[in-house]
């Protein structure tokens, strides 16, 4: 390799490593970690990575031992578990700007639950034991990631109830598109998967799934499209997932 050749490739490694650089101070300055003073920022910055995953990749699967804190900067992610007949329950669907799961962070005994990447997917990870101790010493960030852990609990309680016959198809589905109609802070839903992934994710079967949205969309609650939902009565689907 010539003097010229050497140098032509030290200037583009240069120049990718501080294009990673800054996408990860970025990162580290949005959403929840937005609570993280410079001096946090800074070590969390020590300890971080960029990570890409291709479609069907596992970013961490049931019963390893434990994972680092993932932020999804771009991509979909499920969370989802399996039965011991091998059938999937989807848990959470994981969007952009969201952690994967904070649960991975405490859970003892092996993790309880695998993240699939659903779309190309890149993350940024944290150091776990890094994190943890930035979470002991910034209140401010411990109780919004308690928030967000929070959102996902209410949903997962509903899925139980309704498994358990106690909510019908019509409450499931209202309470989810209020839920993500929240979480996304916009009243159109891009949902980027299958119905069969979405009705997973509910509890409920593709067909009943299906039926219940164009029952939505004939009393013009919602407009359905391929892969986008708007919510055009918000009060309506209020009393269906309280019904």
């Amino acid at each position: 390799m010539t003097n010229r050749q050497h140098d032509a490739h030290f200037d583009s490694f240069s120049s990718e490593e501080a294009s990673q650089h800054a996408t990860v101070a970025d990162a580290l300055c949005t959403g929840l970690l937005s609570a993280l003073t410079p001096n946090e920022r800074d070590a969390l910055s020590r300890h971080a990575r960029l990570q890409t995953y291709a479609p069907g990749v596992a970013l961490f699967q049931e019963g390893d031992e434990n994972a680092d804190a993932m932020l999804v900067l771009s991509g979909l992610v499920k969370l989802c578990r399996h039965s011991s007949q091998g059938k999937e329950c989807v848990l959470h669907l994981v969007h952009t700007g969201k952690f994967l799961d904070a649960g991975v962070l405490f859970y003892e005994g092996g993790l309880p639950i695998s993240a699939v990447a659903l779309q190309p997917t890149t993350v940024l990870s944290l150091n776990r034991r890094a994190f943890l101790h930035t979470l002991e010493n910034n209140a401010p960030l411990a109780v919004s990631l308690l928030g967000a852990m929070s959102l996902r609990q209410r949903l997962l309680i509903t899925k139980i109830a309704g498994s358990q016959g106690r909510i019908s198809v019509a409450g499931r589905v209202a309470a989810w598109l209020l839920h993500r109609s929240k979480m996304e802070k916009s009243a159109t839903l891009r949902l980027g998967v299958t119905q069969e992934i979405l009705a997973r994710l509910m509890g409920i079967s593709r067909e009943s799934l299906s039926r219940e949205l164009s029952a939505l969309s004939s009393a013009g609650i919602i407009d359905h499209k391929r892969r986008s939902i708007t919510l055009l009565d918000h009060d309506a689907l209020v009393q269906r997932a309280q019904g």
